[in-house]
C-alpha cells in the first residue's frame, strides 16, 4: 500500500469502482490489477538483482586487482629479505665483537713486548761410579722420565 492511503481512503476507491465497472467485471478488474502489480513488482526484482550483481562484480574486480598487487609485491619475500638482513647483520656484529675481544686479549699479554726466556732443558747429573770402577750406563728411559716430570 502506499502511505497516506488508510483504511477509509480504499473502501472509497472500492465503492467508485463497485459504481464505474459494475458488480460483474469488479472481479474480472481486480485479478488484472493483481496480476499487473505482481509483474512490477517482478520486474523490480530483476532489476534490484542486476544491480546486486553488478555490485559484486565490482567488489570481485576490486579484489582481483588487490589480489594481483599483493602478488606483485609479494610482502611474505619482502619480510624474509628483511629478516635475512637483520640475521646477517647481527652475524657480523657477533664476528667484530669476537675479533674485538681476541685483540684485545692479545694487547694486554703484550704481543710485541719481549718474551723471557725458556729454560733449557736440564741434562741429568753424572751419576757416581760403581763400586766396581766401571761408569753406569744412561739409560734412555730415566731421561726421558726426568724431562716429563719438569
Amino acid at each position: 500500500m502506499a502511505p497516506g492511503i488508510g483504511m477509509p481512503e480504499m473502501l472509497v476507491v472500492l465503492v467508485l469502482a463497485l459504481v464505474v465497472v459494475g458488480p460483474q467485471q469488479l472481479p474480472v478488474l481486480m485479478r488484472r490489477i493483481g496480476r499487473l502489480l505482481g509483474q512490477a513488482r517482478g520486474m523490480a526484482r530483476d532489476f534490484q538483482a542486476s544491480f546486486d550483481e553488478l555490485g559484486r562484480e565490482t567488489e570481485l574486480s576490486d579484489l582481483r586487482k588487490e589480489i594481483e598487487a599483493l602478488k606483485r609485491g609479494n610482502p611474505i619475500e619482502e619480510i624474509g629479505g628483511e629478516l635475512d638482513k637483520t640475521a646477517l647483520e647481527l652475524q657480523n656484529d657477533k664476528i667484530r665483537q669476537l675479533k674485538m675481544a681476541s685483540a684485545n686479549r692479545i694487547g694486554d699479554a703484550g704481543f710485541g713486548a719481549p718474551q723471557p726466556p725458556r729454560p733449557a732443558p736440564s741434562k741429568p747429573a753424572p751419576s757416581k761410579p760403581d763400586s766396581t770402577g766401571a761408569e753406569p750406563v744412561a739409560r734412555p728411559d730415566a731421561a726421558e722420565a726426568s724431562r716429563d716430570t719438569e
